[in-house]
Parts: structure tokens; C-alpha cells; sequence
């Protein structure tokens, strides 16, 4: 048997085995869904990058890399600012309040209608947008490495990354995680040193070596070096990242989201949390070495202009771009393992969202409207068979995806309809005492509408093309000015005013921490290392 198919295959075996292991029977819904509530800090930002990278990350971003070189950067070092600013103002009240679910802030906040429509929304993007996209994508990348079916490759991850979490829950999700995180940053660092290795030996001005393959790409590729792009960029206007939609793309992604929000709504303390997403933050400074630089390596060795190797491989599309490293660069052995590390992250995103889904429709739409008096044994039940229904949906769905080109700018501009809405509530409802249910109802069907139609028009160029991250600027700003005109005008209810001190027993406890252990030390150190990579990259 090939060494590639017997390393790829022990892998899978123990993940499924600590998925299963790590969270047996479970009797309390905290413990089928939010693993006991007991997450420390490591666990929790090593879950969130496992969940957060998936095969749009290493097949989508790094084809985009290809495309466009490290400007498609920005969606991963904006996000440790956001990580930041979700740590400080948004966490600490989700995990005082105890909320087991994002509409659930809403419901708070606003009414239970608008709880009722983030939840669909949630579902939609969920099902449509991100797990479809995430299992087409893996069952490709199984079969451009080893050759297996494509429903090969679905049975594939539907069986691991499925079956743990309806068994197992929010914990065999958290506890493999750790696991898939470790492997998948081996793995992408395996590609990526091996191709700077590569360029070095075959261009070796500066050095036949990894550092000399670096060199060589900055030398040569001087262009595929630069973070800021032209105001009027269809796809990373400098506008749109720094002033528009990659902040609300960000904050939406990691503080209003669900999907990854759980790991943090499982934190054993707001410190564990707060330290979780900081740690999280780091490690997204390291993701476009992983999957940024691939693709540059990609174009510099196998594009038709100007390959290195083209005579030997030509790339058809950028999004093949990490799959040929893979395949034309690593030995026996090392490819079972990225493709171990690659298929970690696909089950990791698959488990995650099928949590997230099955959350959402358990607490948000089942209890809270079709049985009320749920026992946790009814509830855990349902939620299992809703993981299982969900998973069947967005397998099929993943077939309409088969032609989908530039996958990971189809996430980010279909997710773009709905989370400038959904920015705007969350802001409000902590920031702004006079938003209120009756204009958070009308804002949050008035965002995504008016999004989708000027979506709709621009395709029938019946409308002006406006690059994605200016256009979500724009439908916050509507569902700003919406809030604000049916704002409250007389005296604020007590429900409008969001708390979110901390019980003096805890603020103590935060406030003699020692410097070093300090969430306000490391963001710092967070935010300086985003903004001096932009400095040395602009």
C-alpha cells in the first residue's frame, strides 16, 4: 500500500478515535453543546483557527495568492485586530450572560422575531455558503492528490468529521480540533518551506535555500508583495479594507457568528476567553505563510508567463495552485500528511458548522418555539438529528458548486449580503441604548433585501459595479440610518442597556493578574505586529 494512503489513513483514525472518546454520553445540553462550559484558553484559539481554516483557506486563498499575491492577506491579519476588539467589548457580556447562542443576544436585546430571522440567516449562509463549498472542496482535494471519486471523498468526510460530532458533540469538536490545528500548521509549513526550497535551487542568485527561495520571490516578484491595492480593486480596494467592509466582514465573522463564537461561549472563565482569542489572533499572523505563500511559490514556479517549471506543469486556474505544490513537490510520506493536515481542517469546518447549525436550530428555533419544555435528553436527541439532516443538505448543495471559480471570493461576497445587517444590530445593541425591536425588525430584512437586489441588478448590469467591501459600507450605513430613524424617543427601557461590567469578584480577579498574563499586554503586542506587517508590505 502507498506509504501517502497508510499516513493519510492512521490519521483519520485517530481523529475519529478522540472524537468519539473525547465526549462519551453526555447528559446536560451545556455538555452536548457547549462541552461543560470548561474550555481553557489554548483549546479555545487553537479550536478557532482549526474551525476557522478550511479548503477555501488552502485551495480558494491560496489560489487568489496566485492571482494577486499577499494583498488577499488582509482578510487574516484585519481579523487579529477584530479579535481584539471582540475580546474587549463583545465576550465578556456573552460569557456573563451565559447565552448558548448568537440570536439569543438578539432576542435579548431586541424581540424574539429578530432572534427568529438571524437564526434563518445563520442556517442559509451556513448550509449554502460555507458547508457546501467546504465538502465540494475537500472531496476535490482528495481526488487531485490520490485519485479517489469525488463521492469517495464526500463518504470521506461525511463519515469522520460527521459522525464525531452528532456522537460527541461541541467537546469531540474542541478536543480534535487541537489535534487538526497541529498537523494542519506542519502541514502547511512542510509546503511551504519545500517550494521556497525549490525556487532557491533553480533560481540561486540569492541562494539555493528556503531563505534564498524567499529572497528570490521578493526580487523577482516585487508585485505580489504589495497589501494595499487601488481604491477601485473589484475585490481588495484599499477603501473597502481599511475604512469599509473587511472591518465588518471581520467583526461579523468573529463576534457575531455562531459558528465561531462557540468557543468561546464554552470559555472556563472571561480570562480563558479573553486569552483563547488572542492566542487565536497569533496564530492568524501565521496563516498566510501557510496558504498565502503557496500560491506565490505556485505562480513563480508553474504560471504560463513566467514559471520556472512551466514546461514541466502549467497551472489552468489559481485555485490549483496549493494541490500541484502538493503533488509535484513533496516525497512519499509528507504527502499523506498535508493532505492529513488539509482533510483536519475540512473536518474541522464541517464539525463546527454542523455544531453551530445544529445549536441554532435546537435552542433558537426548536425550543424557543416548538417545545418549550424540552427535557436535555429531548433536546440532545433533536440536535443529533439535526446535525444529520444538515450534513445531507449541504452535500447536495456542494454539487451546484462544481464550476464555482475564485471559491474563496464567493464566500466572502455572498456572506457580504448579510453581515452589514448584522454588524449594525450587534453594534447597536451594545453600543447605542435608543436601537430598539421595531427598527432592529425592519433593519435586519431591509439590509440583506437591499443587498440582493443591487446583487441582482449588477449581474443584469442594470446596476453600477461596485466592489463587494464598498458596497457593505454602503448597507450598513442604510441600516444605521434605519435604526436611528425608528430609534427610541422617550425614556430608554431597562432592557435596551447592556451591562457588560464584570461581577466585582471577577473584575479582581482580571485586575491582579500579573503584566505578562494581562489580555491588554498581549493585544497590544497583537495589534503593533498587524500594523507593522502592513508597514514593512504596503
Amino acid at each position: 500500500m502507498n506509504i501517502d494512503v497508510i499516513v493519510f489513513s492512521v490519521y483519520l483514525v485517530v481523529v475519529a478515535a478522540v472524537g468519539f472518546l473525547a465526549s462519551r454520553k453526555e447528559k446536560e445540553t451545556d455538555d452536548y453543546f457547549l462541552a461543560g462550559r470548561n474550555l481553557v484558553w489554548w483549546i479555545i484559539g487553537g479550536s478557532m483557527i482549526a474551525a476557522n481554516i478550511s479548503t477555501h483557506h488552502f485551495i480558494g486563498m491560496s489560489g487568489r495568492a496566485y492571482e494577486i499575491g499577499l494583498a488577499i492577506a488582509s482578510f487574516e491579519w484585519m481579523a487579529a485586530i477584530a479579535l481584539v476588539i471582540y475580546g474587549k467589548f463583545f465576550l465578556p457580556y456573552y460569557i456573563k450572560s451565559r447565552i448558548t447562542t448568537m440570536p439569543e443576544f438578539l432576542e435579548r436585546r431586541f424581540s424574539n422575531k429578530v432572534r427568529l430571522i438571524y437564526a434563518v440567516i445563520s442556517l442559509i449562509g451556513y448550509i449554502v455558503i460555507e458547508l457546501a463549498v467546504v465538502l465540494y472542496t475537500g472531496s476535490l482535494a482528495i481526488h487531485s492528490i490520490f485519485g479517489l471519486p469525488l463521492t469517495a471523498g464526500l463518504l470521506i468526510l461525511c463519515l469522520i468529521g460527521g459522525g464525531y460530532t452528532i456522537y460527541g458533540g461541541f467537546k469531540s469538536v474542541a478536543y480534535t480540533d487541537i489535534i487538526q490545528v497541529t498537523v494542519l500548521i506542519l502541514g502547511g509549513l512542510t509546503v511551504t518551506f519545500l517550494g521556497l526550497h525549490k525556487v532557491g535551487v533553480l533560481s540561486p542568485e540569492h541562494g539555493a535555500s528556503v531563505l534564498g527561495g524567499l529572497k528570490t520571490l521578493l526580487s523577482e516578484s516585487p508585485e505580489k508583495f504589495h497589501m494595499v491595492r487601488a481604491w477601485n480593486d473589484p475585490e481588495l480596494p484599499w477603501i473597502g479594507v481599511f475604512f469599509g467592509g473587511m472591518w465588518l466582514a471581520n467583526i461579523f465573522y468573529w463576534g457575531c457568528n455562531q459558528f465561531i463564537t462557540q468557543r468561546t461561549l464554552a470559555a472556563k472563565s472571561v480570562w480563558h476567553g479573553q486569552m483563547g482569542v488572542v492566542f487565536a489572533g497569533f496564530l492568524k499572523l501565521l496563516v498566510p505563510v501557510l496558504v498565502v505563500l503557496p500560491g506565490i511559490i505556485a505562480f513563480r514556479l508553474y504560471s504560463p508567463e513566467c514559471g520556472i517549471l512551466k514546461d514541466v506543469c502549467v497551472l489552468e486556474k489559481g485555485d490549483m495552485a496549493f494541490p500541484t505544490l502538493v503533488k509535484q513537490l513533496l516525497p512519499a510520506g509528507f504527502t499523506g500528511l498535508v493532505m492529513a493536515g488539509l482533510m483536519g481542517c475540512v473536518m474541522s469546518h464541517i464539525a463546527s458548522m454542523l455544531s453551530a447549525s445544529s445549536s441554532i436550530i435546537t435552542f433558537d428555533i426548536y425550543k424557543n418555539y416548538v417545545n418549550k419544555g424540552a427535557t436535555n435528553a429531548e433536546l440532545i436527541r433533536f440536535g443529533r438529528i439535526i446535525t444529520l439532516l444538515v450534513l445531507i443538505s449541504a452535500t447536495v448543495a456542494g454539487f451546484f458548486l462544481r464550476d464555482l471559480k475564485a471559491i474563496f471570493i464567493y464566500i466572502q461576497k455572498y456572506w457580504s449580503i448579510a453581515y452589514p445587517s448584522v454588524c449594525a444590530l450587534f453594534l447597536a445593541g451594545f453600543f447605542y441604548k435608543r436601537a430598539n425591536a421595531r427598527g432592529s425588525l425592519i433593519a435586519i430584512i431591509a439590509g440583506p433585501l437591499f443587498a440582493t437586489l443591487f446583487t441582482v441588478a449588477e449581474y443584469f448590469d442594470l446596476a453600477p459595479t461596485i466592489p463587494f467591501l464598498t458596497r457593505a459600507i454602503i448597507d450598513f450605513t442604510v441600516v444605521c440610518l434605519i435604526l436611528w430613524v425608528f430609534r427610541t424617543k422617550g425614556e430608554v427601557p431597562q432592557s435596551a442597556i447592556i451591562d457588560r461590567t464584570m461581577p466585582p469578584e471577577i473584575a479582581a480577579q482580571l485586575a491582579a493578574l500579573p503584566w505578562y498574563k494581562s489580555f491588554g499586554f498581549w493585544s497590544a503586542i497583537l495589534v503593533l505586529s498587524v500594523i507593522a506587517l502592513y508597514i514593512r508590505f504596503f
